[in-house]
């Protein structure tokens, strides 16, 4: 996913209501250099670092074999269900103006 057009999108998902959240079995460690090299982020980070892959598992993203969570975005309404989810694998592109569309389409 390019960073640098998600940031640029924050207001536009805050008014769909929508909060964007990132989330990958690394640690807050990695999370704030991978942060740094993007020049800072717009949404908090995730650790799913311990029990590690345990929220991706739970979503059935956690890739075992490799030891990661899949590239995957999942849109969760207010009452807690998901309302759409796409996986792009691994080394896989999100484009941001999609996923804005996508949020605006389930806001409500």
């Amino acid at each position: 996913m390019e960073i640098p057009g998600l940031n640029a999108l924050q207001s536009e998902f805050d008014a769909a209501g929508t909060q964007v959240l990132g989330l990958s079995v690394d640690s807050k460690f990695c999370h704030k250099a991978w942060a740094n090299g993007f020049g800072g982020i717009a949404f908090p980070l995730l650790a799913d670092f311990n029990p590690k892959g345990a929220v991706a598992q739970s979503y059935g993203l956690y890739l075992e074999d490799a030891g990661i969570g899949d590239r995957a975005t999942v849109l969760i309404d207010k009452d807690g269900k998901v309302v759409w989810s796409e996986s792009v694998g691994p080394g896989g592109a999100r484009v941001p103006g999609d996923l804005l569309a996508k949020a605006k389409e389930h806001a409500g």
